[in-house]
């Protein structure tokens, strides 16, 4: 139920200041009642893009259906990077385009008029808020503490912390790069970005991984903040970009990153020779 609340929670960011009361009523109904539970159950269920397995083979061995090829993983997404934030951030995309750009946001000459963004404080707040809070989501996810977990709790919480901070530095001296002057907005939605760039691999990278993964998905934030001015879409968080386009940063990322080994000490039953080779 946390994980369907915060995937309802990130199209808000979207959509924010131009949407009625009722939309954000029908939207988290909807999403969080047809959508989010069909996309957990193909990836943290027995589904057919799942790690764990869709339909015994021969032998009795759970295999995904997706890809035959006995090497596969299936899906890993440790605590959800895309069953969590790409999908609230690609349907908070689709609001903000149905909504609209906000009055004033993009004038009738082309020009793209910047408005105020709130309180920097508030925003800082809310993002170390969210980020003390993150250790939570992708720790907890390990789902117990025996035996060996501790440890994968461990390593979780180290490359959670790598992948943010790398993210929030990149992505501060980019903006400085760009505009010539350091944006606190750009580097607090760093932060966000490198979170969930990590959060489906946190337990299946090396901590070194951390820091490539952090620093691309700062890249992408930024690309993705342009793109979305090139096509005149108004996304006042960028919460499209932070949660829809790192995070499918995340799941691509598992793919490149992950080590056989981690998986296997993850607790993922199908550990072949899929990692590193990008597939997922």
């Amino acid at each position: 139920w946390a994980f369907a609340g915060a995937a309802a929670t990130i199209v808000a960011g979207a959509v924010c200041e131009r949407t009625k009361l009722e939309a954000y009523f029908i939207y988290s109904v909807f999403l969080s009642t047809f959508m989010y539970p069909v996309i957990v159950h193909w990836v943290w269920g027995h589904g057919w893009l799942s790690a764990w397995g869709a339909y015994p083979d021969a032998n009795g061995n759970y295999r995904p259906i997706f890809n035959k090829d006995s090497r596969s993983n299936g899906m890993i997404d440790f605590a959800g990077s895309g069953v969590v934030h790409m999908v609230g951030g690609f349907c908070g995309l689709i609001g903000a385009i149905i909504a609209g750009a906000r009055r004033g946001r993009f004038g009738s000459d082309g020009s793209v008029n910047t408005l105020y963004d709130g309180n920097n404080t508030l925003q800082a707040l809310g993002v170390f808020i969210l980020w003390f809070g993150w250790y939570g989501f992708n720790c907890g996810s390990t789902l117990m503490i025996s035996g060996g977990a501790a440890n994968v709790a461990g390593k979780v919480a180290v490359n959670t912390t790598i992948s943010a901070a790398t993210a929030a530095i990149t992505a501060t001296f980019v903006s400085k790069m760009l505009h010539g002057h350091y944006n606190i907005s750009m580097g607090l939605n760093g932060v966000l970005a490198g979170l969930v760039g990590i959060t489906a691999n946190c337990a299946v990278v090396d901590p070194w991984m951390a820091f490539i993964i952090g620093f691309v998905a700062a890249l992408i934030l930024h690309g993705g903040h342009f793109l979305l001015i090139a096509f005149r879409i108004d996304d006042p968080c960028d919460a499209s970009v932070v949660h829809g386009f790192c995070g499918m940063w995340g799941i691509w990322a598992t793919g490149i990153f992950c080590t056989d080994k981690n998986v296997q000490y993850a607790g993922y039953p199908n550990t072949n020779e899929a990692c590193g080779s990008g597939e997922q």
